[in-house]
């Protein structure tokens, strides 16, 4: 028995298997369910004379599958039912994600905010009951996505427990490697929680960025082996609703284009639900480069780990400008307990929060994505992490995890999606008055203002609102706020010190 929007698999084994089956297409399987509704979704190869193939059906109701391949014992014939299930989640209950013109959505319509958690290194490091700990920590807090590289991460602790390739010899997966990480992307499916995973950090990828990783840590694809990956990666994970960074920290020129566009197009041809972006380096709005590619689903941009609470918002200004339209979200402001790329000073949880805030308000409306020191580079005690000259000592993953910085940004999705984030429009004229670290909204449901310092404030052209209340973002209490209209409406200053988040409820 099956259930809709959860992965059917199915086992092969072949009578005559290739010498070496990792890059070859040898097996698809064409789904047919009873209303004529069509898929068909390729293979992989599983060690010795394995192959598998994974689906999630979209609809209820009765399937039949052929399974297409010139090799006899990849031939074969079958059906099943698919029940509703217990949905038990957004993601069962309204589908997979798919873009919108400014915001995610499910395959049904509703819409879906993307809040995240960076944990880049768990693919390599993390044991099951590590991430059981992991995972239902961030579910209980409201979190729905995890980044996470599905290769290497370079800047990650040390020692690797799992490396993806023997020898990096990327024609020989490591087969253990990808059942483990099978177990992981499984674990997060069932509690609804979206993997999105990266195809080719960085030092994957032709001509990029320096950050001084040596030669022998660069593994560079050529456009061939970058399309034999995506297609792998894609029939082993597309079943699961996962999500696509095509890119880590990518500059671009036209020789890693062609690579991650190889990469892009395989993943969109092994998936049944693609939804891919390239997520840029620190203060990298989108390149025309890639703005042009037609896989990219939405703008993921990272303000990276500065004080400078200007970037978040320039970049989110910068990305929604983009055409056409698409939806934008911030994949890396600064990281809790990290230090700023600047200077050695560690971020506070109050940066981290405004630049959640400031981000969302000022346009990177389709999800927000939450990082600390510890969790990405999946820390324990007793580790090596090669880059504390640059970030800083990390705590071990299982108390950095409890940061409460990851409750801030929690309170963010809270707020945000009570208020029809999907239609936000970004108003920084609402502001008489404005400074660095402030950022102004609406939606068709609210007006929304983030303070850095909360203060009275004075509103022009405010919509008609039926009720004020300040909440204070650090701990979620709220208060009634205070409005007097004159020519514009001035608003008391929150009973909080602070940063204060101002709602207004439009009249409908």
């Amino acid at each position: 028995m099956a259930t809709a929007w959860d992965p059917v698999e199915l086992s092969f084994e072949a009578a005559e298997p290739p010498d070496d089956p990792y890059g070859q297409e040898l097996l698809d399987v064409r789904f047919e369910h009873e209303s004529g509704t069509t898929a068909t979704v390729p293979g992989f190869w599983d060690g010795d004379d394995v192959f598998r193939v994974r689906f999630a059906p979209s609809e209820t109701g009765a399937w039949t599958w052929e399974s297409l391949s010139d090799d006899p014992g990849l031939r074969e014939t079958g059906s099943f039912v698919a029940d509703a299930g217990d949905s038990g989640s957004a993601l069962h209950e309204h589908g997979y994600l798919r873009a919108g013109e400014r915001a995610l959505v499910h395959a049904d319509g509703e819409p879906f905010f993307w809040l995240a958690d960076t944990a880049w290194t768990a693919s390599t490091r993390a044991t099951v009951e590590e991430w059981e700990r992991y995972l239902d920590a961030r579910v209980e807090q409201g979190y729905n996505v995890v980044q996470v590289n599905a290769l290497r991460q370079h800047d990650g602790s040390r020692p690797h427990d799992r490396l993806p390739f023997e020898e990096w010899d990327l024609s020989r997966p490591n087969h253990d490697y990808f059942r483990h990480l099978d177990e992981l992307v499984s674990m997060a499916h069932e509690r609804g929680v979206v993997l999105a995973l990266v195809a080719l950090w960085f030092e994957y990828a032709g001509e990029n960025l320096d950050w001084g990783i040596p030669a022998e840590s660069r593994h560079e694809h050529s456009p061939e082996q970058a399309r034999t990956l995506g297609r792998y990666l894609g029939a082993r994970y597309g079943a699961y609703g996962a999500a696509w960074l095509v890119s880590g920290d990518s500059g671009f020129d036209e020789s890693s284009v062609a690579i991650y566009r190889a990469a892009a197009e395989a993943l969109g041809d092994a998936c049944q639900y693609p939804l891919r972006t390239a997520h840029q380096p620190g203060g990298q709005n989108t390149p025309a480069l890639v703005n042009d590619e037609a896989w990219l689903d939405f703008h993921m941009y990272q303000s990276g780990h500065t004080h400078d609470l200007a970037v978040p918002e320039r970049q989110a200004r910068a990305n929604r400008a983009l055409h056409p339209a698409r939806p934008v979200l911030n994949g890396e402001p600064c990281y809790a307990d990290m230090q700023a790329l600047e200077s050695d000073e560690v971020f506070d949880r109050e940066t981290v929060r405004a630049a959640g805030w400031v981000s969302v308000l000022a346009g990177a409306n389709a999800g927000l994505t939450y990082g600390a020191l510890g969790v990405w580079p999946w820390h324990r005690a007793g580790d090596t992490f090669g880059s504390a000259g640059l970030w800083g000592d990390p705590k071990p993953w299982d108390e950095a995890v409890e940061l409460p910085s990851a409750d801030d940004y929690a309170r963010v999705a809270e707020t945000v999606s009570e208020s029809a984030v999907e239609s936000l429009s970004p108003r920084p004229d609402l502001l008489a008055e404005s400074a660095t670290g402030e950022a102004a909204a609406v939606t068709p449901e609210a007006v929304l203002v983030y303070l850095r310092d909360g203060r009275a404030v004075t509103l022009q052209d405010a919509p008609p609102v039926s009720a004020w209340e300040w909440r204070d973002p650090a701990t979620g209490e709220t208060a009634n706020a205070d409005a007097a209209e004159a020519d514009d409406l001035d608003i008391a200053a929150p009973p909080f010190d602070g940063d204060a988040v101002l709602v207004g409820t439009r009249d409908r």
